[in-house]
């Protein structure tokens, strides 16, 4: 962990769905500099959370902030101005468009003449694009990329923007173990350099590459917290989410 105090935190943030509980008093404080792994089996509620996180969905109860700021109000693109990052679950990258377009659309939603990244944004996008193998691509089309680099494309799109703090949602579904890998040097690196992570994710394995804390959720609730040792090695977080004993 390389930065000092809370950079994201919820207070006993809920949200139903009719009569059904997707997050129930969910209280998280992520410190800045942290890399932080969300996991849960399926209907946990994670994905429910990473939306309450990003803006797409209002709470019922409960708070959201952003270095002690309340945005629990405030819509995705607010969030993203004050320094959040996004990845989804479904690839946003436009097809239509090639490599090097689409790295530039983030720096035109805030304004294209004006916006420039730190020193320091500058060398996380530049370690990015260049591990990521997409410097070399910059004319090809996003729909020729095959999937592991189309996800590569959106992280580095977010970092183009120089946020301070990624949230992503399951960032290597559907990719090789090597893939994954590749990821996980990428995340790791950015966050040794003081980046702010907040990763959703299900496979253990690459949970164990680069989480440094991690929150496990169940039934829309919090059921566990610790490194990921401790977490694997809990008898209900293996009985609830690995199917162990």
């Amino acid at each position: 962990m390389n930065g000092a105090g809370t950079y994201l935190a919820t207070r006993d943030l809920a949200k139903r769905f009719g009569g059904i509980v997707a997050t129930e008093q969910v209280s998280l404080d992520i410190a800045e500099g942290e890399l932080r792994c969300i996991i849960g089996p399926n209907g946990a509620g994670k994905s429910t959370l990473f939306a309450l996180l990003c803006g797409i969905h209002r709470p019922d109860s409960g708070r959201i902030f952003i270095k002690e700021q309340d945005v629990t109000s405030l819509p995705s693109f607010r969030r993203v101005r004050l320094g959040v990052g996004l990845t989804f679950q479904t690839n946003r990258a436009f097809h239509d468009l090639n490599v090097r377009q689409n790295l530039e659309v983030p720096m035109g939603a805030t304004g294209s003449a004006t916006h420039s990244r730190s020193a320091r944004s500058e060398d996380r996008y530049r370690y990015a694009l260049s591990v990521f193998g997409l410097d070399g691509l910059r004319e090809t089309p996003a729909r020729e990329l095959p999937h592991h680099q189309l996800q590569w494309l959106e992280i580095a799109m977010v970092l183009s923007g120089g946020p301070d703090i990624l949230l992503l949602d399951e960032p290597t579904a559907g990719m090789s173990p090597e893939e994954t890998t590749q990821t996980a040097r990428v995340l790791q690196h950015l966050n040794d350099d003081g980046l702010t992570i907040v990763v959703v994710e299900h496979d253990i394995a690459f949970v164990r590459q680069v989480a440094q804390r991690v929150t496990v959720l169940h039934q829309g609730s919090v059921f566990a917290e610790g490194s990921i040792d401790e977490i694997t090695a809990h008898d209900d977080v293996r009985r609830i989410y690995l199917g162990q004993a």
